[in-house]
Parts: structure tokens; C-alpha cells; sequence
């Protein structure tokens, strides 16, 4: 019975080492939109809401560096404005010019 707790030790050793190794291997870069200084209030809901627009523009333009727009408006705005935002480009009723 000795043996049977020594192995059950082993195994649970080694699944230790393997979580381990596992979260030694995850990093994430955690970022969110640069300081913008004609946003200089709290609320950043019309930071959020122009960044959105200027991404869509950069793509409409055909952009090279337009993923910087993206990083921002994804850090700053709510999952679900987002959403309803793409679902009302794909609608046709986006009030937004781009």
C-alpha cells in the first residue's frame, strides 16, 4: 500500500511540473489606447466611439496602419457597443460615415 502512495505522489509531481511549465509558457502582453489629450476626461465613451470611426476610415482608405485603431477602440469600448455597432454596419443603418 507504501507503493501505491509514493506512485499517487509521483503522478501528482509531475502534473504539478506540467501546470507549472504550462503557466511559465503563457505570457500576455497587456495593453490599452495611448493617452489622448482631447479626451481628457473619465468618460471615454466618445474616445471609444471615435476610434471606432477612425479604424473604419483607415480601412476605407486602405490603411496600412490601421490595427493601431483597432488595439484601441477594442481596449476602450464595451463588447456589446461593439457589437451592435458591426451589426448596424452590416444593417446599412450605421449613423457613422465610414
Amino acid at each position: 500500500m507504501g507503493n501505491n502512495v509514493s506512485h499517487a505522489e509521483e503522478v501528482e509531481e509531475e502534473v504539478e511540473e506540467e501546470v507549472e511549465a504550462e503557466e511559465e509558457e503563457r505570457t500576455f502582453k497587456v495593453e490599452t489606447a495611448r493617452y489622448d489629450a482631447r479626451f481628457p476626461v473619465t468618460n471615454q465613451a466618445k474616445h471609444c466611439y471615435t476610434r471606432y470611426n477612425e479604424f473604419h476610415k483607415c480601412q476605407a482608405e486602405d490603411g496600412d496602419d490601421c490595427e493601431k485603431y483597432a488595439k484601441a477602440y477594442r481596449a476602450i469600448c464595451p463588447t456589446d457597443w461593439v457589437n451592435k455597432w458591426n451589426e448596424q454596419r452590416d444593417e446599412g443603418t450605421w449613423a457613422g460615415k465610414y
